[in-house]
């Protein structure tokens, strides 16, 4: 049995008529029209007016419910949600204690409290040196002594002062105060 098989000419298309056939396949453009355009908007802003005024409704009634089903609530049920409500805020807090103290234990920034991920200490303290790891190291600047120092001497006086910022100044009419310093006119007697 002999079957045949196409021609290799016959199954291949040539590339510009392809081309052809998926430019006749598109759809035609359509004209802009004014007023077309015009009815399209009215009818959006008509149907986000309704639904605004829909979500108003539907908060009130999320709010009459919520009122309803608490008043449905027996004493015991009450109590119940809020020692849940009270254990979940004291949960929280203590973590974000807990946060705060690895933060400053590991001399992290503080901006990275939220980002920290365990329950215990440890866990926290664990993230927190991966998270060190990551981060480039900063290098420490030399230290360089403040010009203006706050911590400047209480007790020195200002003569001390002048002293110590502009050296010893003598007696500018002693002659061997003149002569040491290299300067002035020496009259003869």
């Amino acid at each position: 049995m002999a079957t045949e098989t196409p021609a290799p000419t016959e199954t291949v298309e040539k590339p510009a008529e392809i081309v052809e056939q998926v430019v006749e396949q598109e759809p035609p453009v359509e004209e802009w029209d004014k007023e077309r355009a015009k009815a399209t908007i009215l009818k959006l802003r008509a149907e986000e007016k309704e639904v605004k005024k829909q979500l108003k409704e539907l908060e009130i009634l999320k709010a009459e419910k919520a009122s309803r089903e608490e008043a449905e609530m027996t004493e015991s049920q009450k109590a119940t949600k809020r020692a849940e409500e009270a254990e979940a805020k004291a949960s929280k807090l203590e973590t974000d204690i807990l946060r705060r103290d690895v933060i400053a234990e590991t001399g992290l920034p503080a901006v990275f409290a939220d980002r920290l991920k365990g329950i215990t200490k440890e866990e926290m303290l664990a993230d927190a040196q991966e998270l060190a790891k990551t981060l480039p190291q900063l290098k420490s600047a030399p230290h360089i002594p403040p010009t203006n120092p706050s911590n400047a001497s209480q007790n020195e006086t200002d003569a001390q002062k002048r002293e110590r910022l502009f050296g010893r100044q003598g007696n500018p009419f002693d002659m061997e105060t003149i002569k040491a310093q290299g300067g002035g006119v020496v009259w003869n007697k």
